[in-house]
This record gives C-alpha cells, sequence and structure tokens, in this order.
C-alpha cells in the first residue's frame, strides 16, 4: 500500500515538472538534431525541476516541523507543571524548565543526576516505593512527597507518572501543592480552635445554666421572705403603722414583684438562646388576639383598637413566637400610654419575595438615628421614659435570629413605629 502511494506521488510529481517543463521552455520550435539527444535532454531538465521542488518542498517541511518543535518545546518548558524522564533507579534524563525551577536548580546541571536527593529524608522510603510501583502498573501512580530546594525551604509535591513504551523509563508530572497544603493546615488549625472553642462554649453554657439556677434559687428566697413580711406586717401590727409606714411597706412590696419579674425575664433572656426549636404551624392571628385580650384585662379603661389581620399563619416555636409578640405588641401598649385613643396594628406583607409580619402603633415614635440601640440589652432610646426591663426587644432579636429570619424598626419621631420581623 506503501509503494502505491510513493508511486502516485512520483507521478504527481513528474506530471507537475512536465507542466513547468513546458511553461519555461524556448526551444520548443528548434530544429531537432535527432530524436534520442532530444529525449535525454528533455528527461534530464525534468529530473532537475523534480530535484528542485522537492528540495522547496523538504525546506517547507523542515521550516514546518522546526516551529512544531518550537512551539511543543515552548509548552514544555514553560508549562506550570514539571516534567521529568526518570530510569528505573531514579535518574534523570530530561527535564523541563518548570521542574528545574521546582527543585530550585539550572537543568543543565539535572540530567544525569538521582531525583531521590531532592526529596526530604522522611518522604523518600514512600518515593522509592512510588517509584516500584510505576514501572510494575502499566497505569498512573501518583503521590504526594515534600521536596528539598538548594535555597529555598521546602515545598510539598504532587507526583504522577507513567511508565514509557519502553519499559525502561517513566515520564514523570510534578505539580506545586504547598498553597494547598498550607490551606489545609490553616484549615485544620481552625478546626482544632473551632472545637476549642465549642468546648468552651459547651462549658460557659454548662455555667451559665448553674448560674440561671443560682438567680432562679438563691434570689428568688430572699425576695419571696421581704414579700411575704411586707404582706405580714400589716396585719400584725393592724392600726399601729401610721400611714407614711404603710406606705412604705406597700413601695418595698411592688418593688418585690418588679424584681420578681425581672429575674423572669433575665432567665427567659439567658435561655432563648440554648432551648431547642420545636417548628410547627402557628396561627398568629389566633396568638396576636389572646395577647390583646390579657392586655385589655391588665387595663380595661384604655381606648384601644386592635386591627389584627385574618389567617395569618407562620412556622416556627409556639411558645418562642408567643414571647416575641408578648414584647412587640406589649411595646407597641406601653408607647401608647398618653394617647387618647390608642390604634394597634398587627400585619403581614411582601419583602423581597418572603412573608415580613409587623407591630404598628400610633405613638410618639423615635428618631432612627438611635435605632441601634433598639435590641442592646440594657440600652435606651433618650427622651423616652418607658416603664420596661430594657431586654424585650434583645429577647424578641435572639428569637427571630434562631428562626432564620431578621427584626427591624421602622418610625418617625410623632409618627408612631413598627417593628417587622421574618422568619426562615
Amino acid at each position: 500500500m506503501g509503494t502505491c502511494k510513493d508511486k502516485n506521488t512520483s507521478t504527481e510529481l513528474r506530471h507537475r515538472a512536465e507542466e513547468r517543463l513546458r511553461a519555461i521552455s524556448t526551444d520548443l520550435h528548434r530544429p531537432r538534431t535527432g530524436v534520442e539527444p532530444q529525449r535525454l535532454l528533455h528527461e534530464l531538465q525534468l529530473h532537475q525541476i523534480e530535484l528542485e521542488m522537492q528540495n522547496i518542498e523538504l525546506r517547507q517541511g523542515r521550516d514546518e516541523m522546526e516551529k512544531a518543535l518550537g512551539n511543543y518545546t515552548e509548552v514544555y518548558d514553560f508549562a506550570p507543571v514539571g516534567f521529568f524522564t526518570l530510569d528505573r533507579n531514579g535518574g534523570i534524563s530530561a527535564a523541563n524548565l518548570s521542574g528545574a525551577s521546582l527543585v530550585g536548580i539550572e537543568r543543565a546541571r539535572l540530567i544525569g543526576r538521582d531525583f531521590w536527593p531532592f526529596v526530604t529524608d522522611e518522604a523518600r522510603p514512600l518515593f522509592f516505593e512510588f517509584l516500584g510501583k510505576v514501572f510494575a502498573d502499566q497505569g498512573k501512580v501518583s503521590c504526594e512527597v515534600a521536596l528539598l530546594q538548594e535555597e529555598n525551604s521546602p515545598l510539598y509535591a504532587q507526583i504522577e507518572a507513567v511508565v514509557a513504551a519502553s519499559g525502561q523509563e517513566c515520564r514523570v508530572a510534578i505539580i506545586d501543592i504547598s498553597e494547598r497544603r498550607q490551606s489545609e493546615e490553616k484549615r485544620e488549625i481552625l478546626h482544632t480552635d473551632l472545637a476549642a472553642r465549642s468546648a468552651e462554649l459547651e462549658s460557659a453554657n454548662i455555667e451559665l445554666e448553674a448560674f440561671n439556677y443560682c438567680v432562679s434559687h438563691d434570689l428568688r428566697t430572699p425576695l419571696t421572705v421581704v414579700n411575704g413580711f411586707c404582706q405580714l406586717i400589716p396585719t400584725l401590727c393592724g392600726n399601729t403603722l401610721d400611714k407614711q409606714s404603710k406606705e412604705c411597706i406597700r413601695k418595698i412590696y411592688e418593688a418585690t414583684l418588679r424584681m420578681n419579674r425581672l429575674i423572669d425575664t433575665l432567665l427567659d433572656f439567658s435561655r432563648v438562646a440554648h432551648v431547642e426549636i420545636r417548628r410547627e404551624t402557628i396561627d398568629l392571628t389566633a396568638m396576636a388576639k389572646a395577647v390583646a385580650a390579657e392586655l385589655g384585662l391588665v387595663e380595661p379603661n384604655r381606648r384601644v383598637t386592635f386591627r389584627i389581620s385574618e389567617g395569618m399563619m407562620a412556622v416556627g416555636d409556639e411558645s418562642l413566637l408567643r414571647v416575641v409578640l408578648d414584647n412587640l405588641i406589649g411595646n407597641a401598649w406601653k408607647y401608647t400610654g398618653d394617647r387618647e385613643e390608642t390604634v394597634i396594628e398587627f400585619g403581614m406583607k411582601e419583602i423581597e419575595g418572603r412573608p415580613a409580619w409587623f407591630v404598628r402603633d400610633n405613638g410618639p415614635g423615635f428618631n432612627m438615628a438611635h435605632a441601634e440601640n433598639l435590641f442592646t440589652p440594657f440600652r435606651r432610646i433618650p427622651g423616652i421614659d418607658v416603664v420596661g426591663h430594657g431586654i424585650g426587644l434583645s429577647t424578641v432579636e435572639r428569637i427571630v435570629k434562631r428562626h432564620g429570619g431578621r427584626v427591624w424598626a421602622e418610625s418617625e419621631l410623632g409618627k408612631g413605629a413598627a417593628f417587622l420581623f421574618t422568619l426562615e
């Protein structure tokens, strides 16, 4: 089949030579001196043209091969991967510039040397095991080792190799993975720190639970004693107490009640971050109406209009969401105490494709410049004096965040306030 192809090529070359000869011949009309000399001259001229054309094609082929070789050499030398050719003993017979750069030595000084001295002492057993697998296996083999450089610190490298067709050499690719290893080490350190931090937090939570128990038990006990004596003294002393003494006892009694409520509030605030959330479908409309009814019983003479939208449902922890509505609707109730006609609205609207529930009132409102203080424990907005513990909105924020949502306020002085929250 090769002979037929060569014959066709030769025939084509002869045909092209004859065409060229006819084009350049100036002796076609010269009288012939003989048939045989004329034929020989014609053949010589054809051969000469054939040789010239072959030389041109050979030069073109050589140029193309040199160009392709140059391109290959550039790709080989400047690839982002180090390439080596190693024999069975690890001797280096070829290397690219990137590979020489990885081991920190000139390429001319690499050829003929062993590769294993560039591997750290700890990694050499692994390298020799790897080299043995390469020549024992027909597939690709890889490993990770630390390489030594003449002037720089060691680098981590991933080595991949496959045996050559001769079976006496292998082609090796070396990839610098130092940055990846450093990232992995940093990630391990962070993981260790995180685990330690988690253990610290768990310990802190245990201590917090113990503290909560202490607050609940040790503070309530003396408070209960004081509260009991405040009720007992008027009974024992009867009419012997003057008006001022009775007023003092009454104030002490009311203070014990406020202190007791503050203890409950602080305990609720601390437990919110740790209580397990039980998600279920909640009827927020019914819950808000229940909160409004309870507030109405506390101050039955107040003129308050509640506007609660129907059909508002949400998924979350029922007891925690009740705390949210208790605080938001309760705040609206407190902040509108000086209004002749109070209007408190609880509704829902869509914000960025998600439902957002809101409690709006027609109270005095506040300056939004101080809004960052709203959700900070025990911080109050300047100029507004309302009875409370300063921790209700912080509790609301904790609960909402634990539900994967957010809470924020919108207000303007003299135009009421609105508190909005979302849930996951």
